[in-house]
C-alpha cells in the first residue's frame, strides 16, 4: 500500500512538471516611444487615456511619450530609431517624403485644422478682405495657408503688411500686430482664459482644407512589424474615441502629464479640438484620398514643393482599413 501511494505521488509530481513545462510563456511587451509635436497637453489627450486605461497594455504593448518643441525634429527622431511613431503636419510628411526620408502617414488626428488668424475684438477685422493694408505676423506653416486663401478669394496679398512673428503675443497684445496666425486649440485658449477677447478667422471657411496632427512611422517599421503598428493604432484610436466621449476624465488624465496643471484650460483645449477631431464623417483617424491631393496640390501651387508628391507613398490606409474596414 506504501509502495502504491509512494509510486502515486511520483506519477502526480510528474504529471505537474509536465504540466508547468507547457505552459506558454508570457508574451513580452513591446516597447514603444512616440515623439509628440509638441509639450505635453491636452492636444495628445487620446494617447494619454490610452496608456492610463490600460488598453496599450492590453495590446501587449509599452508606450512611452517624448515632448515635442521649437528645437526637436519630430521626423528626425523617428528616423533615427529614438521613436517608433510621431505626430507632424501632413504637409511636413509630404515634403519629407519628397526629399527622400521614407516615412508614411497611417491616420489623421486632427481631420480639420486648428490654425486661424486673429485679430483683437473692436478691430473691424472679421474676414480676410478686411485683412488688406493691416500688419499680420505669420509663422512659416500658416503663410501657405494665408497666401492660399487670399489667392482662392481673389485678394491682393501684397496689399498685406508682413511683420515678424511673436510668439510671446506681446506685439499683438500692445497693438503693433493687427492680425496674428494662431492654434485655436492652444495659444488661443490661453489668451481667452486671461480674459482677451478675438474675432477668429478659419481658412477651411474659404475652403482651405488641410490636416493637421497626423500619426506618421517609417517603412522601414511598416514593413518589418505591421503587427505592432496595428496594435499601436487600434489602442490609440481606442484612447481617442473614449477621450471625445468622456472629455473630464480625458482632462484628469491629462494633467497627470501636462506641464500647465490647470484643468479650466486644459478643458478649453480639449472642447476645442473635438470638432476637429470627431468631424461627424467616417471614424476617427480616417484619411480621405481627395483631401491628401488637395494638400498636395496646394504646397505645389504654393512653391512648397517642386513636384506632384506620389501618395501612395506618402499615406497609407492599410492599418485603418484593417480596423474599421474599408467605407466608401
Amino acid at each position: 500500500m506504501r509502495k502504491a501511494i509512494g509510486f502515486s505521488v511520483i506519477i502526480f509530481v510528474l504529471l505537474l512538471l509536465v504540466s508547468c513545462s507547457r505552459q506558454e510563456a508570457p508574451v513580452p511587451f513591446d516597447k514603444v516611444t512616440v515623439q509628440l509635436k509638441w509639450v505635453h497637453q491636452a492636444q495628445f489627450a487620446g494617447l494619454y487615456v490610452a496608456r492610463e486605461k490600460g488598453y496599450f497594455a492590453e495590446e501587449k504593448i509599452d508606450v512611452e511619450f517624448n515632448e515635442g518643441g521649437s528645437n526637436i525634429d519630430n521626423v528626425g527622431e523617428v528616423t533615427s530609431g529614438n521613436a517608433q511613431f510621431g505626430i507632424t503636419a501632413p504637409e511636413h510628411i509630404i515634403r519629407e517624403r519628397l526629399s527622400g526620408i521614407k516615412i508614411r502617414a497611417i491616420a489623421v488626428v486632427f481631420r480639420r485644422n486648428p490654425l486661424v488668424f486673429v485679430s483683437k475684438k473692436g478691430s473691424g477685422i472679421k474676414r480676410p478682405a478686411d485683412f488688406l493694408n493691416h500688419t499680420i505676423a505669420t509663422s512659416k506653416d500658416s503663410r501657405v495657408q494665408l497666401q492660399a486663401m487670399m489667392e482662392k478669394l481673389g485678394l491682393d496679398s501684397n496689399q498685406l503688411k508682413h511683420v515678424p512673428y511673436d510668439r510671446t503675443y506681446k506685439s499683438f497684445l500692445n497693438g503693433d500686430i493687427d492680425i496674428q496666425s494662431r492654434y485655436i486649440t492652444g495659444s488661443v485658449q490661453q489668451l481667452m482664459s486671461a480674459g482677451y477677447k478675438f474675432n477668429i478667422i478659419l481658412p477651411s471657411d474659404y475652403g482651405i482644407h488641410l490636416y493637421s496632427d497626423t500619426l506618421f512611422t517609417t517603412d522601414k517599421l511598416i514593413n518589418s512589424d505591421p503587427d505592432l503598428i496595428l496594435r499601436f493604432l487600434r489602442a490609440s484610436l481606442k484612447g481617442w474615441r473614449y477621450a471625445v466621449e468622456n472629455v473630464e476624465e480625458a482632462v484628469e488624465i491629462t494633467l497627470k502629464f501636462a506641464k500647465e496643471k490647470d484643468r479650466e484650460l486644459q478643458t478649453k483645449m480639449m472642447e476645442a479640438q473635438l470638432p476637429l477631431i470627431h468631424t461627424g464623417e467616417d471614424q476617427i483617424g480616417w484619411m480621405k484620398a481627395e483631401i491628401w491631393e488637395g494638400m498636395s496640390k496646394l504646397l505645389l501651387e504654393q512653391k512648397v514643393i517642386s513636384e506632384p508628391a506620389d501618395l501612395e507613398k506618402v499615406y497609407t490606409m492599410k492599418f485603418l482599413e484593417d480596423i474599421y474596414g474599408k467605407m466608401m
